[in-house]
């Protein structure tokens, strides 16, 4: 039933924008709203009983000032509702809900909005709730967009939101080049707070209180707030954020961090040695470049044949010193009852670098077994071509094979499982005879070209593994050493790859000999290679063997 001004109805106007994201930045002003809304209830006379005004995203239910509205309806304080559009009402299923149940129940008679009104009827509250749904589909659609575009920037490294204290952001830059600078005025007394808390010896109070009184902290100042002295929540907060060591979680909660761009305040040793002082269960984001974690963990307990894993371990001692280990053990996954204990990084490091001069090698050598291979080579290239010219006729004899084959089905000499039979064999020699060719010469020059990475990597693994704060040099280092990774009674122990084995009996032998290859002053090595070959001749068909494996 359509209504006149003369059924009395009264009207709440209600006027909304979103002031929390950026889906709605394109929407009216609530002032332009309300200006719209008067002009149109003055032009036809409605009776407008009270306007409610909101900054708030209809997104999700739980808008506080539109639950007053709707218990105003209910009371009987208004019968109908005057607003821009439906969308200002609800964009999600619940609100839309309320409004449709709210007519359903004759609380609500009518919904005008500056292009249409919504009576109590069958097809104006379809069209309604029709309209609701679109807000919803396109709040979804914006939220989607929103969500992979926050995503994206995350994955940039550079964080949503506000920066922490101590940063700054940039919405001075386009879109899209927007990053998080350091705050001048105010990074360097942040990150001498962060050092005096992990020193052990101030308390959060005294820091606070020297930040204040001594060093003149102020906030950043804001339109609605800033130059204020720092709180103790907002130091306890700065001193549990991950950002200051150059990670961020985002959401907040969610588990999911991302490895900011930004220029960290602190070292990710600073942020877990003041979370221990702060008694915080807060840890640094977990680690993914840790040497023994590759491949979701690479060393085994030996015992019980669980995972081994790193852990951060401080202690601190009487006279306020703390110590930092970082330990080893086994995670008892598998056996709650494992007898194996921990093991300190340098322990275990000292073992790994340990085997890996067992295959050490020096350079000269290197040098030297590699010309030795390339001309060994070169004598057997004639050798090489004619297998090559005997395989060629092989492959032409298999042919003529197939050839006669059918020739003999045709005669009806050979039954059809006959001829299938010997088919299928000569097929299966012809595919074998075709691939020896092919691979022959390309065989040769990959394991050349393997012997020379693997005698590359003897040679300088040692120094690189001893040298490098790089973790994951050092992991590759290790997974390029073998498999089967043991740890048991502190001891490691590794099964080194077959291309690797051969290395360290050669290190054996250069090293018990002490050979030497060091070329003469023209520059010639032919006779002390003369030497060597004589000397040990198995040791130079080891050198095979590493390319050959």
């Amino acid at each position: 039933m359509k209504h006149t001004n003369t059924d009395r109805v009264k009207y709440y106007m209600y006027c909304r924008k979103s002031s929390e994201d950026n889906k709605e930045r394109q929407m009216q002003s609530i002032e332009s709203q309300e200006k719209e809304l008067k002009r149109l209830a003055e032009d036809q006379g409605l009776h407008v009983v009270k306007i409610f005004r909101e900054e708030k995203s209809a997104h999700t239910r739980g808008r506080k000032i539109f639950g007053t509205m709707m218990a105003g309806l209910e009371r009987g304080e208004a019968n109908s509702i005057l607003t821009w559009h439906g969308n200002r009402l609800a964009r999600n299923a619940f609100d839309g809900g309320w409004i449709i149940t709210a007519m359903d129940e004759g609380t609500v008679k009518e919904v005008k909005t500056v292009t249409k009104t919504y009576y109590n009827e069958s097809d104006d509250k379809f069209f309604l709730q029709l309209e609701f749904g679109i807000a919803k589909k396109d709040s979804d659609d914006k939220s989607k967009v929103v969500k992979r575009g926050l995503t994206t920037k995350c994955e940039r490294g550079s964080m949503p939101g506000v920066a922490p204290a101590g940063y700054l952001n940039t919405p001075e830059l386009a879109g899209g080049s927007r990053y998080i600078k350091k705050d001048l005025e105010r990074f360097d007394l942040i990150k001498k707070a962060w050092e005096l808390m992990a020193m052990g010896t101030y308390s959060v109070r005294r820091i606070q209180k020297m930040m204040n009184d001594d060093w003149g902290y102020k906030s950043r100042a804001s339109k609605r707030q800033g130059g204020r002295p720092m709180s103790m929540s907002t130091l306890y907060k700065i001193f549990n954020d991950s950002f200051y060591y150059g990670y961020f979680e985002y959401p907040r909660g969610s588990g999911s961090f991302y490895k900011g761009s930004h220029e960290p305040m602190i070292g990710e040793e600073t942020f877990n040695r003041v979370q221990f002082l702060l008694g915080s269960k807060l840890k640094a984001k977990p680690r993914k470049d840790k040497m023994f974690t590759y491949g979701g963990g690479i060393i085994k307990c030996g015992e019980c044949t669980s995972q081994i894993t790193i852990e951060d371990k401080y202690k601190k001692q009487k006279n306020g010193t703390i110590h930092h280990y970082i330990i080893y053990r086994c995670t008892k996954s598998k056996n709650r009852n494992c007898t194996q204990h921990a093991i300190q990084e340098h322990v275990l490091n000292e073992q790994v670098a340990s085997i890996i001069e067992k295959i050490e090698i020096p350079t000269d050598f290197h040098e030297f077994a590699m010309k030795w291979l390339k001309s060994e080579n070169a004598k057997e290239s004639e050798e090489r071509g004619q297998i090559l010219a005997t395989q060629e006729r092989a492959y032409d004899l298999c042919l003529k094979k197939l050839d006669g084959l059918i020739d003999m089905r045709a005669a009806k000499e050979l039954t059809e499982q006959e001829y299938l039979t010997k088919k299928s064999e000569t097929l299966r020699e012809k595919e074998r005879l075709e691939n020896g060719m092919q691979n022959i010469g390309k065989r040769v020059e990959h394991w050349l070209e393997l012997a020379e990475d693997v005698f590359r990597f003897a040679e300088n693994a040692k120094k690189k593994f001893d040298t490098t704060k790089d973790l994951q040099v050092k992991r590759q280092i290790l997974s390029v050493l073998g498999s089967n990774f043991i740890l048991k009674d502190k001891k490691l122990s590794i099964s080194l790859d077959n291309v690797l084995f051969p290395l360290q009996i050669i290190s054996e032998d250069l090293k018990a000999n002490n050979y030497t290859f060091e070329p003469l002053s023209n520059g010639s090595i032919t006779r002390k290679t003369d030497t060597f070959v004589s000397a040990s001749p198995s040791l130079l068909r080891k050198c095979y063997a590493v390319g050959t494996k």
